[in-house]
């Protein structure tokens, strides 16, 4: 990733360059990851992730 790149993506979820004096490489990193996993599919039975069942490790 380059620095352009790194504060487009900074940007994209709202982290100004003030922000980035408070935050490490990681801690945006794991914005970035939390922003990407916003879409997760849920379960509209419970409201959340399903989680997996043994038949689910089975057919992997």
């Amino acid at each position: 990733m380059t620095t352009a790149l790194f504060l487009l993506r900074c940007t994209e979820v709202g982290i100004s360059i003030r922000d980035l004096d408070l935050l490490t490489i990681g801690m945006v990193l794991d914005i970035f990851t939390e922003k990407g996993n916003d879409s997760a599919e849920e379960n509209s039975d419970t409201g959340s992730v399903r989680m997996a069942q043994q038949k689910d490790f089975d057919a992997f």
